[in-house]
């Protein structure tokens, strides 16, 4: 009969299942390639009970050697000085890494000057971030998005101006999702107010989640460094290409949808078409993925009843600039131009963002600012 037969095809298919399984778990002496033949084989086979293909899985080899940090700084950062203050600033995320490890997620009791409750991590980071500032010899002036004024470090002898966030994520931090660190690095020639995201010399990004990894900006694209035995930074990919096309996606900023039709219709669009969603609400990991997946798109518009958020010269320069150098493109959600286009002119400006893949921020530009 026909329930029979099904019977039958269903349990030759669950046999077929289980010895692939085995296959690809390595009994019976199968190698590395017998596996991904048999992953492979299995994504068929669940074609039959409906299940979605959506997750991009990485496509990194493992090496037999990776090259170091100052192996990378050498090679490819020609200014000495900025190779100097990149390893300074990146030692300030090692101790971050720390600190985030054992200290528990508490109310500080205090405020920043927006009026946004200080975390007790929120102020560790941004002690450990200030120190690091002191502590060196080029750093002239520095600003922190806990406490947004230009203040003076080294005002006769430092050459560059720093502008970070310590810890984005403040809101997610207490579930134990990834959070991260976001900097840029002005040089004294533009300072920071009155310069754009372009002017910059650097920009780093770091993620803290099961690892610790760094974005740095340097003279021939965006590299990756994940921190390793004894914190040692080791390179874990160099000169990333984001692909203009992307099939991920990142909506940011959903209740501005309510005021703006093109918006709706472009996360209608992702949809119907398809596209994987990966979002978490935190702007480092939602941003970084476009590096290790080489594609994606994470947009942020704004609207009367929904606002900016995001901090010009704190978070979307910094990012902006590793974006556009991986080959991917931004937006500043106004005119349609690049956001490293657009002039610093208070410390606490806020802007709308699109970024990533280009054909998708060519896409955003088209159907929410009609440009």
């Amino acid at each position: 009969s026909p329930l029979i037969a099904s019977f039958i095809m269903l349990r030759v298919l669950s046999l077929c299942v289980l010895g692939l399984a085995a296959s690809a778990s390595g009994f019976g002496g199968a190698n590395v390639a017998r596996s991904r033949v048999s992953r492979s084989s299995l994504a068929r086979m669940s074609d039959a009970y409906g299940a979605s293909h959506t997750s991009f899985y990485t496509s990194e080899e493992k090496k037999d050697s990776y090259e170091t940090l100052d192996q990378i700084l050498t090679q490819s950062m020609s200014n000495v000085e900025l190779r100097t203050l990149i390893k300074e600033q990146m030692e300030a995320c090692v101790k971050i890494t720390d600190a985030l490890r054992t200290a528990l997620v508490t109310v500080e009791g205090t405020a920043n000057s927006f009026g946004d409750v200080q975390l007790t991590v929120d102020v560790i980071a941004d002690k450990l971030m200030w120190d690091a500032c002191f502590q060196s010899d080029l750093v002239k002036e520095a600003s922190s998005e806990e406490e947004p004024e230009v203040k003076p470090v080294k005002p006769d002898t430092g050459k560059y101006i720093i502008c970070w966030d310590p810890l984005d994520g403040s809101s997610i931090v207490d579930n134990n999702w990834a959070v991260g660190t976001m900097i840029g690095i002005w040089p004294e020639s533009t300072g920071l107010l009155g310069a754009t995201g372009r002017d910059q010399v650097t920009s780093i990004v770091a993620l803290y989640g099961p690892r610790t990894t760094v974005l740095v900006a340097l003279d021939d694209g965006t590299y990756e460094f994940t921190l390793g035995e004894g914190n040692q930074w080791i390179c874990s990919r160099s000169k990333i290409q984001i692909d203009k096309d992307a099939k991920i996606f990142a909506p940011a900023n959903m209740r501005s949808a309510q005021d703006l039709d093109g918006y709706k219709g472009l996360i209608d669009y992702w949809m119907e078409n398809r596209y994987t969603l990966r979002y978490s609400g935190g702007l480092v990991p939602d941003v970084y993925q476009q590096f290790t997946k080489r594609q994606g798109i994470f947009a942020n518009p704004t609207s009367g009843n929904a606002p900016a958020k995001l901090r010009l010269a704190f978070e979307a320069a910094p990012f902006a600039l590793l974006v556009e150098k991986a080959g991917g493109k931004t937006s500043d959600g106004v005119t349609g131009g690049s956001v490293l286009d657009v002039k610093i002119t208070g410390i606490d400006q806020r802007t709308a963002l699109c970024i990533g893949s280009a054909n998708e921020v060519d896409r955003f530009n088209s159907m929410v600012l009609k440009k």
